[in-house]
């Protein structure tokens, strides 16, 4: 029986990644540190003898360590997520940074296969779409954090080639893009459908970021579990930067409406457009972002299953049953 180790097993992705082994019949090791991740996504799991939860902290090298077996795989999703200016820039570049030079090392010792969870985010405003993984990168100016989350990834990323370079490290790097389901936060951080979904089935003031009009490919958590399995699997995928999501693209206004028709509350949708400098300063927004899921498709033979439609409709069906 295959083992496998996931860093961030209460997280959204984390959790349904949980699920999707179990039933595979793989035996899952999580660690999460709770601090975003919910013990509710994966209590269910606990009279399983092929799960144990670890409450640990992925800077805590030495825990890590006393965890992880020979030959096991690791899936590395635990992270920092983007921040607005509320939030530390200090705290997303230490833990994302150092977290994954963690779990780097530990897969160098114990000659390990290790999956990276990148982000779209790396791709900043680059302007060659559809996003391909070997085209250029152009992030913001330092001084702006809310670039802290994209650098933080990109530098695991760099960190991981080094290791798989220079120490014969088995990695494959997932960028994935926009991930969402039931399990997602219904807050800021949780991204724009959740939030949406959230407000409209609360009958509230939906908050749009800037004209609406910049465009997201939204994938749902069952087909970003579908790419990592496949990743997890192939050999052909080791050493390679992978492109994981839905290539259906929209903008964020129309995702609004989307939702509310889909929702069929019987209220009408109120929006409030919120110019972006207040919200974030210099920082400008990403105004199209899509990946081109050629190389998924031709080296792990993955194929987005679930529309955007009925994404949204899974994700409504249990939040409403949330909200009841």
């Amino acid at each position: 029986m295959k083992k496998i180790l996931i860093t961030g097993v209460a997280g959204m992705i984390g959790s349904h990644l949980a699920d999707s082994l179990l039933e595979k019949g793989y035996s899952v090791t999580g660690i999460d540190d709770l601090s975003v991740g919910k013990m509710e996504n994966v209590e269910q799991h606990f009279s399983n003898k092929n799960f144990q939860f670890k409450k640990i902290n992925i800077l805590d090298f030495p825990k890590l360590e006393s965890i992880l077996k020979e030959g096991e795989i690791i899936v590395h999703l635990a992270a920092t997520k983007k921040i607005g200016e509320e939030g530390s820039g200090y705290h997303t570049l230490t833990i994302n940074t150092k977290g994954t030079e963690n779990m780097l090392e530990l897969a160098k010792l114990h000659g390990c296969k290790i999956i990276i969870a990148s982000t779209s985010d790396v791709y900043g405003m680059s302007p060659d779409l559809p996003l391909k993984e070997d085209g250029d990168l152009l992030l913001g100016p330092s001084m702006i954090k809310r670039w802290s989350y994209a650098v933080s990834k990109l530098y695991s990323e760099q960190l991981a080639f080094a290791y798989h370079k220079e120490f014969n490290v088995p990695i494959v790097v997932l960028r994935y893009f926009g991930g969402f389901s039931p399990r997602s936060s219904f807050t800021w951080s949780g991204g724009h459908i959740p939030l949406f979904v959230d407000a409209i089935l609360k009958n509230e003031e939906l908050i749009i970021h800037g004209d609406g009009k910049q465009t997201r490919s939204m994938g749902y958590v069952s087909d970003l579990v579908g790419g990592t399995v496949l990743a997890m699997e192939s050999l052909s995928a080791i050493g390679q930067i992978i492109n994981i999501g839905n290539d259906e693209e929209m903008s964020v206004v129309d995702t609004a409406y989307l939702i509310s028709e889909v929702a069929n509350t019987g209220n009408d949708l109120k929006i409030k457009f919120i110019p972006f400098e207040e919200i974030f300063g210099k920082y400008k927004d990403i105004m199209r972002r899509v990946p081109d899921l050629t190389k998924a498709k031709e080296l792990l033979c993955y194929k987005p299953k679930v529309c955007l439609k009925d994404a949204i409709k899974k994700t409504i069906e249990c939040r409403t049953k949330e909200l009841a």
